[in-house]
């Protein structure tokens, strides 16, 4: 359509005596082009603008207006031409880079999982869907134990690579549906929406329970996590998930570790191992 609407506009140019008044037109699609996604199609219509206005000065049959003027109009409309195209490139590529940015600003770089930034704004959006909905909502929070000493005693690379280990059992084991972020340096949280308290004990036991398995044997130090899990309640806001989610953990720790929590307390039977993910159904 934005192609007919050059040709147009050089069909009309062509009929015109003066052959001074394209440059309007043309400058004004360029312009629209503002609001098409990519920038190659705003190459593409300053390029038909700038020959479109060059055969317009040949072809016209009938200009009447002194080829002094003509010319001066023409170089002008080009150059318009290309300003403005330039502009809507430039204002283009601004927009790339703040969504590029604003996409930055949200993924954890170590782990390119949301981050805490996202956490904040996503529970409010989830917490208000659960309510309206009247759906449950249950979040985790998976701290890793002892994450100074471990520190202490691996190089930096080392510690990276555990973290990211630890995020991919994580996400593995979690359905699409479901939400993981890292909210800390030794912290991830997990929004398991549709879940009750017991089914989000069952897959968090499971993820424990894995994450404690695929550490290395020959370790001195090995990798376990301790997780607290806490359900939207009718009169919850966020800062009360949150603290409940966190009383959880703390439950964990003061247990000795390596221990899957809930407030209220939630006791699960034993099962054979199955992967989290297939602990739950995914929602309707």
């Amino acid at each position: 359509l934005i192609y007919i609407a050059m040709l147009l506009i050089f069909i009309i140019d062509l009929q015109l005596p003066l052959g001074i008044v394209a440059g309007v037109p043309y400058v004004l699609v360029v312009l629209i082009s503002l609001w098409i996604t990519g920038d190659r199609i705003t190459y593409i219509i300053t390029a038909m603008g700038v020959l479109f206005t060059t055969l317009g000065f040949y072809l016209s049959p009938g200009i009447v207006a002194p080829m002094e003027i003509v010319l001066i109009n023409r170089g002008l409309t080009i150059l318009l031409i290309v300003s403005i195209a330039t502009i809507v490139l430039k204002i283009k590529q601004n927009r790339h880079d703040i969504a590029t940015l604003l996409a930055q600003s949200i993924i954890d770089p170590l782990t390119q999982c949301k981050n805490r930034r996202a956490f904040e704004m996503e529970l409010d959006a989830e917490i208000l869907r659960s309510k309206r909905y009247q759906r449950d909502l249950t979040m985790a929070i998976i701290d890793i134990d002892e994450f100074k000493q471990l520190s202490e005693s691996q190089d930096k690379a080392r510690e990276e690579e555990n973290i990211k280990k630890l995020h991919k059992i994580i996400n593995d084991n979690i359905r699409n549906s479901d939400h993981l972020y890292r909210i800390g340096i030794d912290k991830f949280a997990v929004l398991f929406s549709e879940t009750d308290l017991s089914k989000a004990k069952e897959a968090s036991e499971a993820i424990r329970k894995l994450i404690f398995s695929k550490s290395e044997k020959n370790d001195q130090n090995k990798l376990t996590v301790s997780i607290g899990i806490a359900m939207l309640g009718t009169n919850d806001s966020k800062r009360k998930l949150c603290q409940r989610a966190e009383d959880a953990l703390l439950v964990c720790k003061s247990n000795g570790k390596n221990q899957v929590a809930t407030l209220p307390q939630v006791i699960c039977k034993d099962k054979p191992h199955v992967a989290a993910i297939l602990s739950r159904s995914r929602a309707d």
